[in-house]
């Protein structure tokens, strides 16, 4: 036989054995073999396998669509495994996944791994946005090759892990990605290598550590059992409600929610897909007001309730009169909330544990204040016109995904979810003052005919803080865009207006762009760790009138000085000093980083588990007798002698212009050569042990005011306050500074055994050095300091001039001043920054 005569032959023996697999979710134990045409998504559920033989060839249709039904995780066509996939190739047949399409950037999704586990055995995997991804579950890599995908492997969070033996990783864009903890080793006989950007990135996201709300333990007797039926032209529930079907509200009827009413729902599964089909069809109008202390609850009955037990509340085709969600909780659904030509209001609520939290589309939707976490994806919404305001979408696999909308978005929370926080595409959108932390991708912006970005933080994601491409008139202003794993900001083919930006701190480029028509001016680019800039296309970049820190921009900015086939950046005339940047938020959430002139407007607060660090030679400017800084994560503070940190007033220069910085219970927070000035007072220290080093504080009311600790306080200038350092039941050490020109240098209100006072100067005190409260009765013990003349209790007031409190023990005591190597004189009264 000729070798074309057995080639036909062979050819025609897989023909017949081929054949299309359609999307589904597989009922049993399935195998394919031969030439399967994968042409739409597949879903191994948990207890079901899926084998692929030896010799197997699989050609996936690598269509993108903006429709994904809740149960599955991405827009390409995947692969889902919460079972068991086993591909069972040898070295003479292996399994070959790969793109149906010859484009190179025709991607399929690839095989997603959520909670179930893979064994992949002589295998090739081609042609993928992500061969393989694994965000719970295990894989087992066996003699695999893995090249020309987009993202080789990523293995994303604790509870995930990936074993790679005698395999191969090459020619992807991105070799392996481990992130936020997840498992992976890989054996001396694997390779991964010759891989575009990156062979192996691992990362952990900084998020905004949001916790989920309480169960609500009410089980009040059940009230009524309601089957495949309508309801009548106006009901009221109250008590418990069990829906055993499909339960209709025609058009023109009403059906009103009280306050603490659970609406629990079995479970039914004809199809045996593993979704529950019982569920609430609202055609007329639902009013669900709850209350903080007595929400509603719409549930599973299941004792072992689980995600998409039921079906949805649809409300379909009601849009005469706004429907109203309000004070509840929805969990255990398919789709939690699911509108159709609907006018929508949803407040205060919360939806947990459902495949979706919410999809609309064709409706008027308002959400405010409402949480959506721990689903497969948060929203997922279209054609519509929404207002999205002081939400939290966080802990999602995928968070937002809004797709041609006319939307107002602000004071949001987007952290934490395995994908984007938020996806656009298509659509005009206004966003403001939103927070995207700790997602794999922050922001993501797609194919936008317009959008207004203003002052959004962006920061601790595991990729790029925002992506923009393939968008116009696109307005990026005033936000700040830091520490951010990959790149603070990438763009691709779109045209924006990139101002008034903070864009700090990020693993590797500030700004990477591919292509892009615009401006790009009156931003603060500094301290990113590869590039501040990073051109990877032709076309030239104008970037004048941006500040870059001292950096050189030579080694700063990568273009065609690097690569000949690129654009030229072109950054002249740099501006010398940071413009002022005004901190969008009134909390920080996540790890932050302030570099260059920051702004503050009100009082900031630094959430526990977040920590502020300010760079070298910071300047912040408080703007308002009530604006400051309350500290319950921690803040680092590390100036350098010639690079000082300053926290002063914005504007004016007199005591109290500004509250003050308080830290309560912040541990981790350190300070050193900063500068406090101007304000009602400088530190104020709650229960925090802590070390202030080498500091100025300078014409406040109170310089430091603290109580526990323990503190300790060295190398520092104390002068032009009313006090200087105010003490209630604190252990302190107090050494080595210098205090001049205070009303009262020291005052010990009351518990002062625990303070030390040694080796400091005190100079020019109006009141005293040092003064006792009236409701102190302990002894302080301040030995060996220089107070100013021959005769220290003139400057003191302790039990000898007021008979029951303390005595101070100053003896014995300098006869000159103390000569300290910083020069705490060098700035006297009327000379701070």
């Amino acid at each position: 036989m000729t070798k074309t005569l057995s080639s036909i032959i062979c050819l025609l023996f897989l023909l017949l054995l081929s054949g299309p697999a359609y999307g589904k979710v597989l009922a049993e134990d399935a195998q394919w073999r031969g030439v399967v045409e994968l042409r739409e998504d597949i879903l191994i559920p948990a207890g079901i396998t899926l084998t692929i033989a030896a010799g197997t060839v699989v050609k996936i249709l690598p269509s993108e669509t903006t429709q994904i039904d809740p149960e599955y995780l991405s827009h390409r066509t995947e692969i889902l495994v919460r079972g068991s996939l086993l591909i069972d190739g040898t070295v003479e047949q292996p399994v070959v996944l790969s793109s149906s399409s010859e484009k190179s950037e025709d991607y399929w999704a690839g095989i997603i791994v959520d909670g179930g586990k893979v064994t992949l055995s002589h295998a090739d995997l081609s042609g993928a946005e992500t061969a393989v991804t694994v965000l719970a579950g295990r894989g087992d890599l066996d003699h695999v090759v893995i090249a020309k995908n987009r993202y080789g492997l990523v293995v994303q969070g604790g509870n995930a892990a990936v074993d790679l033996i005698d395999s191969l990783i090459e020619k992807n864009d991105y070799g392996v990605m481990v992130l936020n903890g997840a498992g992976f080793a890989a054996d001396k006989l694997s390779r991964i290598r010759d891989n575009s950007r990156n062979d192996l990135f691992k990362a952990v996201a900084s998020g905004a550590r949001l916790a989920g709300s309480g169960d609500q333990a009410a089980q009040p007797p059940l009230t009524v059992t309601y089957g495949d039926e309508a309801l009548p032209n106006y009901t009221v529930w109250k008590g418990r409600v069990l829906i055993d079907g499909q339960l209709r509200l025609p058009a023109e009827s009403r059906l009103v929610i009280m306050p603490g009413t659970i609406v629990e729902f079995t479970r039914k599964d004809t199809n045996r897909d593993g979704i529950g089909e019982n569920g609430l069809q609202i055609q007329g109008l639902i009013v669900a007001k709850g209350t903080p202390e007595n929400q509603i609850v719409f549930r599973s009955a299941e004792k072992s309730p689980r995600m998409g037990d039921w079906d949805a509340i649809n409300i379909l085709g009601s849009d005469l009169a706004q429907n109203i969600i309000e004070y509840c909780r929805i969990e255990n659904a398919y789709r939690g909330l699911h509108f159709h030509f609907a006018n929508v209001a949803v407040n205060h609520a919360v939806l947990r544990d459902n495949y979706r939290g919410a999809q609309f589309q064709e409706s008027l939707v308002s959400i405010s204040s409402s949480r959506f976490y721990e689903n497969k994806s948060g929203l997922q919404t279209r054609d519509s016109e929404v207002v999205f305001n002081k939400n939290e979408v966080f802990a999602n696999i995928n968070g937002a995904n809004f797709f041609r909308l006319n939307l107002k978005a602000a004071g949001n929370v987007f952290a934490d979810n395995n994908g984007e926080g938020l996806r656009i595409r298509e659509g005009a959108s206004l966003l403001e003052r939103n927070l995207f932390a700790g997602n794999r991708m922050g922001l993501l912006v797609s194919d936008a005919v317009y959008g207004s970005f203003t002052g959004n933080v962006m920061s601790g994601n595991l990729e790029s803080g925002m992506l923009v491409r393939n968008s116009d008139h696109i307005e990026i202003s005033g936000n700040a865009i830091q520490a951010n794993s990959r790149n603070g900001i990438s763009i691709m083919d779109s045209r924006a207006a990139i101002r008034g930006n903070l864009i700090n701190a990020n693993g590797e480029r500030g700004l990477g762009i591919i292509s892009f028509d615009g401006v790009i001016t009156d931003n603060n680019i500094v301290d990113n760790r590869l590039y501040a800039m990073g051109l990877e296309g032709p076309g030239d970049i104008d970037a004048t009138g941006n500040w870059w820190g001292d950096g050189d921009l030579d080694k700063e900015i990568y273009d065609v000085n690097d690569e000949p086939e690129l654009g030229r950046v072109v950054y002249d005339e740099r501006r010398a000093a940071a413009l002022p940047f005004a901190w969008p938020l009134a909390r920080i959430k996540n790890d932050s980083v302030w570099a260059g002139e920051i702004r503050v407007d009100d009082l900031l607060t630094v959430d526990k588990g977040a920590t502020l660090t300010a760079r070298p030679g910071t300047v912040v400017g408080f703007a308002g007798p009530q604006s400051g800084l309350l500290v319950n994560g921690a803040l680092k503070a590390l100036g350098k002698a010639d690079q000082r940190i300053v926290f002063t007033a914005a504007s004016g220069g007199k005591a109290s212009d500004w509250l003050g910085i308080q830290l309560e219970r912040a541990a981790g927070s350190v300070l050193r050569n900063c500068d406090f000035s101007y304000a009602d007072y400088g530190l104020h220290i709650h229960f925090v042990p802590m070390e202030i080093r080498g500091c100025r504080f300078l014409n406040n009311n109170l310089g430091i005011r603290f109580r526990s600790g323990p503190v300790k306080l060295s190398g520092s200038l104390f002068a032009g306050n009313r006090i200087g350092v105010r003490a209630f039941r604190g252990n302190m050490e107090i050494f080595e500074n210098e205090f001049r020109d205070n009303e009262i240098a020291v005052f010990i209100r009351e518990g002062g055994s625990g303070v030390k006072i040694q080796r400091n100067n005190f100079r020019n005190s109006e009141r005293y050095h040092l003064r006792l409260g009236d409701f102190n009765k302990e002894d302080v013990e301040a030995p060996h300091n220089w107070w100013g003349s021959a005769n220290p209790g003139e400057m003191i007031f302790d039990g000898r001039r007021e008979p029951y409190i303390g005595m101070v023990g100053f003896e014995p005591f300098l006869d000159a001043p103390l000569e300290f190597k910083n020069d705490l004189s060098a700035q006297s009264k009327g000379e701070s920054q």
